[in-house]
Parts: C-alpha cells; sequence; structure tokens
C-alpha cells in the first residue's frame, strides 16, 4: 500500500473535521508564561495526550518563551505525566514515537534522534541551550551524554534552527532542559522527589533523586543548593524472535552449507551485548534575585552497555570463556562537565535583558574488544559558550543579538581509530527579530559563522558560512493559525566526513572522508495550519528542504579486507573475500545535489473536555521523502502512522496507543528494503497526594503484540531488532 494513502486520508479528515469543530468548545485561557526559567510544579500534564495542546511555552525556538502556536517552527514539549510515561535510556529512543521523529536505534545504549530524515550532524542536541559536548555525532554507536531519567523537559525544535545554534542544526534541535542551575526565586525552602522504577523486558532497574534547598531565603534573593543524582542498569534486551533478521539468517546458513560447516547457532530470544549500566550525579550553587540570577553547576556521568550486532551463541559463550565481558564490542564512557549560566533581566527601556550560558566537559570512552582488550579510545575535550543582548518590549519590536563560541579537540587512538586528531572551532555573531502586526507576527534574523577544523599532521579547513531565516505566522482568528518559515544555511563538513580513513568497529564498515568536501548550503520551506481550541487541536505541516552538495556516506558495493598489514578494497565475490570468511563494506562520503520532503499530521479530538475529566483521541501521521537526483538516499524512515485513545481525571490517567510503521521500499544502492510492523502500548496511572507531597504510580507495557520491528534507519537493523514485550513500573515522589 502506498504511504501517502493512509496519509492523505488522515490529512483529509483532520482537515474537515477540525473546520467542523463544535463552538462550544470555549477557548481554554492560555497559561501565563513563565518569565525566566521553568516551573517545578509537580502533577500531570493538563491534557492526557500530553504533547499536542498547542498550549505550551517553548524557550528553544526563540530568544524569549513562545507559546507554539506563536512560533513559525513546529515544536514538539516533553514534561510532566507525557515524558515519565515515554522515557527510556535514551534520548533517541525516548523522542523515537514523536511525530517527525525517529531513532538511530543501535542497541538500548546509544540512540540519537533523526528529524524529518536528517540525523548525526544536522541534528543538535542541547542540555540547557548548551551542547552536549560528546563524540556521538562521529558515529550511532556512541551514546548522548544525557540521561533521561531527571530531566524536566525536552524540546524538540523541527526544521532548521540553525540561526541561534549553529549550521549543525539544519535538521532541528533537542533541548534537554533541567534545573541543575536555579532560574527563579523559590517558593519554599526545601523541594525535591525521587523515582524508582523496574522493567521486565530486559530486567531493568533504575532510581535517582532531586533535592533542592534554599539558604537564608526571603522575598528578593536566595542561593539554593541542588543535588541530584540516579542509577540505571539492566541486563540484556528480550526480543520477539531471532537477533539476525530472515535475510541475514538465509545467507550465512547458505555460506555455512557452500564451505561443508555446520549451520550457525543464531542468538534468539535475547539481544547478545545489550546490557548496559548508566549512573550521573551533580552539584549546582545559585545566587537568585527577582532581577538577576547566576549559578554554577557540575556533573558526572558514566555509562558501560554493549553494541549489538553479529553474536551468534557458541560466539557468546565463547567469548565469556576468553574473559570478555560478551561477544562484540562494548563501550566504558565518562564525561565531567561544568556549566555556568547568568541572566539579568528587567521589564523597561530598549535594553530587556542579557544571557550568558557556557559549558565545558571532558569526555572519554574506550571500546573494549571480545577478550576484554582496550581498543579504540575517543575523548573530546571542549567548551560551548553563548551571550545575548535582549531588547524590545513586543510593541511592537522584539529581538536579541548574540555571538557564539566553540572549541572541540577531539581525538581517537587505537588500532581502529578511523579519525585522526582534529581540533574544531566556531565562532559566530546572530541576530532574531520579531515584528508584531496586528494578527500578523513577522520573525527573521541572520547568522554569520566561522569554522576551522584543523587535523595533526594535515591541512586545516577554514570556512565562513551565512545562514538567514523569515518567517511569518498569521492568527486567522482565536482558533486558528497559519505559521510558514523559510530558511538558507551554510554548513561546512565536519572532521569526521572531511577525515575518516579507517575501519569503524561500531558500524562495521569502512569509512573513508574526503578532504576536498564543499560546504553544505540548504534552503527549507515550512507551512503549517494550527488549531488551538475547539474539538480538534493540532497541526497539519508540509515541509521541503532542497541542498546543494549534500554530504553523505554512500556505500560503494566493495568490501575491505585486511592483508599484509594493509586494507584492500575487493569485491564482494572475490575469491580472497571468501579466504578471508568475509570484510567490511566501504562507504565513502561523498556530495550530491538533494531534496528532502513530507507531512506531518498530528491532531487531539478532545471527545469529553469537561473539569471532572478528559477523554482524548490522538491520531498523527508523518512521512518523509528524500533523493540525490533520481536516486533515494539511504536510512530514511519510512511513513507511520498513529491513533490513540486517552482518559484522565484528578486521579487516574489510562491510554492505549497503536503505531504503524509501513515498510520502506524507497532504498539506496547496495541497501536493503525493512519490513514494516505495528507497535502497541497501554499506561495507567494513579495520582495521590499525602501531607506535602505528591506520589505518582505508574504502569506501562511496550509491544504489546510482542512485534519483530527493526527501524529503517538503523545501521544494525539486521543484527539488533528492538524490544519485544514488556511492562515498566514505578512510582515518583515530589515534595
Amino acid at each position: 500500500m502506498s504511504a501517502f494513502r493512509p496519509l492523505s486520508v488522515s490529512l483529509l479528515c483532520s482537515a474537515l473535521l477540525a473546520t467542523a469543530g463544535r463552538a462550544q468548545n470555549a477557548p481554554a485561557a492560555p497559561p501565563a508564561a513563565p518569565a525566566h526559567g521553568h516551573s517545578h510544579t509537580p502533577g500531570a500534564a493538563s491534557h492526557t495526550s500530553g504533547t499536542v495542546t498547542l498550549d505550551r511555552y517553548v524557550t528553544s525556538a526563540a530568544p524569549f518563551p513562545r507559546n507554539q502556536v506563536d512560533l513559525a517552527q513546529s515544536t514538539t514539549v516533553l514534561d510532566g505525566r507525557s515524558l515519565l510515561l515515554k522515557q527510556q535510556a535514551t534520548i533517541g529512543e525516548t523522542l523515537s514515537a514523536e511525530t517527525g521523529i525517529s531513532a538511530t536505534s543501535f542497541g538500548p545504549g546509544a540512540s540519537r534522534p533523526i528529524i524529518r530524515g536528517l540525523g548525526g550532524d544536522r541534528i543538535r542536541l542541547l542540555e540547557n541551550s548548551v551542547g552536549t559536548i560528546d563524540a556521538s555525532v562521529a558515529s550511532p554507536d556512541h551514546a548522548v551524554s544525557v540521561e533521561p531519567f531527571l530531566v524536566e523537559r525536552l524540546e524538540i525544535v523541527r526544521g532548521p534552527a540553525s540561526l541561534l545554534y549553529g549550521s549543525n542544526a539544519v535538521g532541528g534541535v533537542v533541548n534537554v532542559i533541567t534545573h541543575r542551575i536555579e532560574t527563579d526565586l523559590p517558593t519554599e525552602a526545601v523541594r525535591g522527589g525521587f523515582e524508582v522504577r523496574g522493567g521486565t523486558a530486559a530486567h531493568e532497574f533504575a532510581r535517582g533523586g532531586v533535592f533542592d534547598f534554599a539558604l537564608r531565603p526571603d522575598a528578593d534573593r536566595a542561593i539554593v543548593v541542588h543535588l541530584d543524582g540516579f542509577r540505571r542498569s539492566t541486563d540484556d534486551v528480550r526480543i520477539p524472535g531471532f537477533a539476525e533478521s530472515a535475510r541475514v539468517r538465509a545467507e550465512e546458513t547458505a555460506h555455512a552449507a557452500a564451505e561443508r560447516e555446520p549451520a550457525p547457532d543464531f542468538a534468539r530470544g535475547r539481544l547478545p551485548n545489550s546490557a548496559l549500566e548508566t549512573e550521573s550525579g551533580a552539584v549546582g550553587l545559585s545566587y537568585v534575585s527577582k532581577e538577576f540570577h547566576v549559578g554554577a553547576s557540575y556533573n558526572g556521568f558514566n555509562s558501560t552497555y554493549g553494541v549489538p550486532g553479529h553474536a551468534h551463541e557458541h560466539e557468546e559463550e565463547a567469548g565469556a570463556a576468553a574473559g570478555g565481558e560478551a561477544a562484540g564490542v562494548r563501550i566504558k564512557l565518562r564525561q565531567r562537565r561544568t556549566d555556568v549560566q547568568a541572566e539579568w533581566h528587567h521589564d523597561h527601556g530598549f535594553l530587556r535583558g542579557a544571557r550568558l550560558k557556557f559549558g565545558h566537559a571532558h569526555y572519554r570512552h574506550t571500546e573494549f574488544e571480545p577478550d576484554g582488550t582496550a581498543g579504540t579510545v575517543f575523548a573530546n575535550k571542549g567548551h560551548d559558550a553563548r551571550f545575548e543582548l535582549l531588547h524590545g518590549d513586543e510593541r511592537p519590536w522584539a529581538g536579541a543579538l548574540g555571538v557564539q563560541s566553540s572549541r572541540s579537540d577531539f581525538s581517537a587512538i587505537g588500532d581502529e581509530a578511523f579519525l585522526p586528531p582534529s581540533v574544531t572551532r566556531a565562532d559566530a555573531v546572530f541576530a532574531f527579530e520579531e515584528l508584531k502586526q496586528g494578527t500578523l507576527t513577522w520573525q527573521f534574523g541572520g547568522r554569520y559563522e566561522r569554522t576551522r577544523v584543523a587535523p595533526d599532521g594535515g591541512r586545516t579547513r577554514r570556512d565562513n558560512e551565512l545562514s538567514g531565516s523569515l518567517g511569518a505566522v498569521w492568527k486567522l482568528n482565536p482558533d486558528y493559525a497559519l505559521a510558514v518559515s523559510l530558511t538558507h544555511t551554510g554548513r561546512a563538513p565536519n572532521a569526521q566526513e572531511l577525515f575518516a580513513d579507517g575501519p569503524h568497529a561500531g558500524t562495521q564498515a569502512f569509512e573513508i572522508g574526503n578532504a576536498d568536501l564543499g560546504a553544505e548550503r540548504s534552503l527549507s520551506f515550512e507551512a503549517s495550519v494550527r488549531r488551538r481550541t475547539g474539538l480538534v487541536t493540532g497541526a497539519v505541516t508540509v515541509f521541503a528542504n532542497r541542498f546543494r552538495n549534500f554530504i553523505f556516506e554512500q556505500p560503494t558495493g566493495l568490501v575491505a579486507i585486511e592483508h599484509d598489514g594493509a586494507w584492500e578494497f575487493l569485491p564482494p565475490d572475490d575469491e580472497e573475500v571468501e579466504e578471508h570468511g568475509g570484510g567490511l563494506p566501504v562507504y565513502r562520503y561523498v556530495q550530491r545535489d538533494a531534496k528532502f520532503w513530507g507531512a506531518e499530521v498530528e491532531t487531539v479530538w478532545h471527545l469529553h473536555d469537561r473539569s471532572d475529566w478528559q477523554l482524548d483521541l490522538r491520531l498523527a501521521a508523518d512521512v518523509t521523502r528524500a533523493r540525490e537526483g533520481s536516486r533515494h538516499l539511504p536510512r530514511i524512515p519510512p511513513a507511520r502512522l498513529s491513533a490513540g485513545l486517552f482518559w484522565a481525571n484528578a486521579a487516574w490517567s489510562a491510554g492505549a496507543e497503536c503505531k504503524w510503521t509501513l515498510a520502506q521500499n524507497r532504498v539506496a544502492a547496495n541497501e536493503s528494503p525493512s519490513d514494516g510492523y505495528t507497535m502497541i502500548s497501554a499506561h495507567l496511572t494513579r495520582v495521590l497526594s499525602v501531607g506535602r507531597t505528591q506520589w505518582e504510580i505508574f504502569v506501562r507495557g511496550t509491544n504489546l503484540a510482542n512485534e519483530e520491528a527493526r527501524p529503517h534507519a538503523s545501521f544494525v537493523k539486521d543484527l539488533a531488532p528492538l524490544p519485544g514485550r514488556g511492562a515498566t513500573a514505578g512510582v515518583r515522589m515530589k515534595f
């Protein structure tokens, strides 16, 4: 079935029924915008669906808080109960079910978001608007150094956010928001909470807590101390059937028969080498007054996880017998990070505030071979800093001028180091302005960015790129808004695209960069119709992104084998490849003109919306297409549809959702197609108030049909499926 057929039906139904929405559903008053920072008040989300109310404030798409309906770009917000029920071990998997967002799905320990088909260095991952400063961009098997467990809020900007955050935000931004540095005057002397949860799919056990206390607070100022910590541990993940796909099993069985060898004993039931342990802790100290706050925090993040893929049961036993922890590579990660933030603000005059954010981190991870010996060591030492001046009072102007500077000293050392050590430096100036004219709001700005990549022993690469954006939001009436944006972005190639040259154990490939790559430039368009109140709320969005000199990894059709200390590239049917028992597929970074386009529908049907209880039906769909010339680009997520029913009252909430991921047959050369799959989930929560404490007890079931699911965007889709049927239960307490 064509992916566009169900999507077009959803679009038509949503548009027609939204237009026919009942007038008696009185428009809800918009929530008061947080003046600075975020509220820490516990409690469930105001709607049972949790994410598509279009009445949430966002701080990641503009220099100042704006309601989702008032932004030229599409956004998603996860907090409260919606975040509690969707939390996974990684940011990528936590967001993978959101409209327009997929994940690299490189096992339970490592997963980055993919937004509208774009991932890697085109998606900017932030912690409190500052880069994560890790090695996750270099490879999909490298974990993001942020754990979702104690996150207060996730904000996602779909589409280019390069004006504020840099040219590598051409695909979007994921901003992980914590309150390790306090931004608001506390309303009580002590507050905090803890959470404990366990899961059946991987014998997961996670626990953590947050504690804030104010030293000598008064009505005008306070000093706030923050402490938090968590720990998560899992065993190997339970899967519905075999780890390897039917295609891989057939190929390996046929090869064994041709070589007169016993058939492989394929792993099933559990995904070998998928266990993980993660822990983190932080301390923060802040001074807060009515017009000024400044603070610093220090946190540590440790994670040990397996990189699953291609481990037969007898190989796993052999690896353990040899002293290794599992069959396959395991990664031990360590990051230590310091953040400093300060902001001054007031309500009079042209200059309304100034904001400084700075993050500095030491990151290191070691990839251990199956026999337990240390292999490649990746390290990154760097910083990310930004300073903004806010001006205007929105009558009719408001805006910000800013500068940003970042530095990354990155190295990969070991037998399989496929990248030379390099230092990347980026400096930029930017402006974002907003002009209100009655029912029309204009949002526009520009950014000039200088990038310098200096590899050890190689030629330094310098790029100067200019980006610009123009958007408009038209309030058609109190219910509807039309948002349109046009963005031009220039992105310089990164160190991996320029200088990669060697075998990469994580992706099981031989990667070759190109030092002569030019800058990548894109022109992006987005149009969205949004409805904020009525029987149906949500948005219908279409987007297109045309790239000149788009950089991507292209499979060459060759395999690399090591012979007498040197690598040879040969056809896969070459006799020498057979003698070596196979080789690594060769990928080369190339540039082509490319285009991405698609559509997203996210709607909530408020079947019953009263003060005593709510009943919502959520319908959503998204599709992305991507080509370079007449050829499909690799690893583009297929179209998806979802439908869910959610009920809630003051104490209870329950819901069930079904997500259909269609088959992906639009594949690049030397890329295999992927089957579709259906994922069914359900949840039940109970809220209790005991004295000054609030308790939320929850249970969630995932993949209830025990479906074999292999995401097309995953490098290891044929070797590592998503987890099978599982249940997670836990309790969260806040005081």
